[in-house]
């Protein structure tokens, strides 16, 4: 049975393989807003992999997303994926998580959709014994994932 958190005149509930077109489109709308992406056949590219990623990743147990509806309309979502990495001196559990795909609709946002979604994922990451979460920011997003604990790192990344 799925959860659902009654949030007033919102639900958040979590996403199953009847939302995949919707967390698709979200990817999509967050990458075109964060990035000013704009190679059309570049995003239909991620689209077409992550569906297929979403597919395999929900039904393996590694993925988990959750939106948040107004009258039946999905206005927001954000999804985790769990991952192995080497222990650190903070986590040796071998699981991560990353934090991604965080999308609120532009006319439903500053009214803590997101940062009820985060809390969710927090929780749920809690309970479930994972400990070490990671995102990716923009800079407007900053100041609510701070507010949740968030901290800056050193991470660097190259594209090959």
């Amino acid at each position: 049975m799925v959860k659902v958190i009654d949030m007033g005149e919102y639900k958040l509930r979590e996403a199953n393989l009847d939302d995949l077109l919707t967390l698709v489109n979200q990817r999509r709308k967050m990458f075109v807003e964060a990035t000013n992406a704009k190679n059309q056949k570049a995003l239909d590219d991620m689209d077409s992999a992550y569906k297929n990623y979403i597919k395999k990743a929900l039904t393996e147990g590694y993925f988990k997303a959750w939106i948040v509806e107004m009258n039946k309309k999905i206005v927001a979502g954000g999804a985790i994926s769990i991952y192995e990495q080497p222990p650190r001196p903070q986590d040796h559990t071998l699981r991560y998580v990353y934090v991604h795909s965080m999308y609120t609709d532009p006319e439903y946002r500053r009214q803590g959709l997101a940062k009820k979604i985060l809390e969710n994922i927090i929780n749920w990451c809690r309970e479930n014994g994972l400990k070490t979460l990671t995102l990716h920011a923009v800079e407007v997003s900053r100041p609510l994932y701070e507010s949740l604990g968030f901290q800056p790192t050193t991470e660097m990344r190259m594209f090959l």
